[in-house]
Parts: structure tokens; C-alpha cells; sequence
């Protein structure tokens, strides 16, 4: 825009919570912005409105997409190996892979469908990620709910002696990972907890090596 005989530029760098701002100036006969009139940044409050919906729906997309990329490359893998068609991947084959984890855990082996079955609901359920560097780079924030949702957790397992997520929502629900109930009256999605992403990560493991070379 201009100011007299001089030409002003605006130049915004918005980020995360903050949006930077720079005015330049370029004097008659210059070729560039050489001159710097004034320069600044405005930050939102952890506790403005705005700013936290926008920053809870950002969260919110890039869990979504990351998710169904996870999953996606999880299908090509699996029809790499000719194991299971793409219509039995698509379909919903059980309303309770938590206690086919538990299962698995417990020493059982799952067939091709059900080990599918666990990795895509593990996919949905990775657990929390504690380090701070980690969240800054996926462009997160660790927030006090995130640590509490995490403490939660980890009383839930001292309290039930328990090493994994999955034989965790077992105890919660009352549900016998050995027996043949897979339903109950008992809610765990209303607890608010989250998991360690190391225990989640150390149960996948588990549940990967007690297939190793036993399936087809």
C-alpha cells in the first residue's frame, strides 16, 4: 500500500498461537524492502476461546488423517503378504478387539482376520506420548487433561496388577479374556484415561512375536 512517495509492505507469519507481523518500507527507486518500520507479534491466551477451538480441531484433523494413513499402510502390508482381500479388511468383523488383544496376550493364537482386527483398533488407540519434543514436532500441545487422562491410567494398572491396555479394559469391564463373553454393563469410554504409548507399543510387540512364523 502506499505512504506519500514510499511503498509499504504487510507480511504475516501465522502459527499455532501466535501470528507474527512485519511492516517493510521501499523508497522510491529501490528495488527491494530494505526498510524496517515497525515489527511485532501477537500471542493468544492458553485460556482464549477462539484459540483453543482452532487448535482442538487442527488436533482433531491431523489425528484423523495420521490415523487413516496408519491404517492404509497397514492394508497395503496385508495384501502384500496375500493374507486377507481388501473387502475383509473393510469389513467390521468384531465389536471387541480389546479382548482379542487380551487373548492374544494370554497365549492365544488369533487367526489372520482377528491379528487385523487388533492392529487397526490399535491403530485407533496408540496411547499417550509423554515427550514434550515428540508433540511440538507433530504440532501439539501436552495439556493438563492429557496428564491427568495419563495418571488415570497408570492408577488403573497398579490397581489391577496389570502390564497392557488391553487386559486393563478387560479387568475394568469384568470380562474373562479366556471366556466367551465379549459384552458388558461396565463403561470404560467414559473413564478418561490414556494409556503410555511405551505400554501400548510393548503389548503390539508382544502380541507380533507370538505370531512370528505361526501363521500361514
Amino acid at each position: 500500500m502506499a505512504n506519500g512517495k514510499s511503498e509499504l509492505g504487510i507480511h504475516l507469519d501465522v502459527g499455532h498461537d501466535s501470528i507474527g507481523w512485519c511492516v517493510t518500507e521501499k523508497h522510491p527507486g529501490q528495488e527491494h524492502y530494505l526498510a524496517i518500520p515497525g515489527t511485532g507479534v501477537v500471542l493468544f491466551p492458553a485460556d482464549d476461546c477462539l484459540a483453543n477451538k482452532r487448535r482442538e480441531f487442527r488436533r482433531q484433523r491431523r489425528h484423523i488423517r495420521a490415523t487413516r494413513q496408519r491404517i492404509a499402510r497397514m492394508k497395503a502390508l496385508f495384501s502384500s503378504l496375500g493374507v486377507l482381500t481388501e473387502s475383509e479388511m473393510n469389513r467390521n468383523l468384531t465389536a471387541s478387539p480389546w479382548k482379542l488383544a487380551a487373548e492374544a496376550l494370554n497365549g492365544r493364537l488369533l487367526t489372520w482376520v482377528e491379528l487385523w482386527c487388533v492392529l487397526r483398533w490399535y491403530a485407533h488407540n496408540r496411547g499417550y506420548d509423554g515427550n514434550v519434543l515428540s508433540s511440538l514436532r507433530s504440532g501439539r500441545q501436552i495439556t493438563e487433561e492429557d496428564i491427568k487422562k495419563n495418571a488415570e491410567a497408570r492408577d488403573l494398572q497398579r490397581r489391577f496388577g496389570t502390564e497392557s491396555m488391553a487386559e486393563t479394559m478387560c479387568k475394568v469391564l469384568k470380562i474373562d479374556p479366556n471366556g466367551t463373553i465379549s459384552s458388558s454393563m461396565e463403561r470404560f469410554k467414559g473413564l478418561g484415561v490414556s494409556f503410555d504409548r511405551t505400554v501400548v507399543t510393548k503389548e503390539v510387540e508382544r502380541i507380533l512375536e507370538l505370531h512370528r512364523d505361526r501363521l500361514k
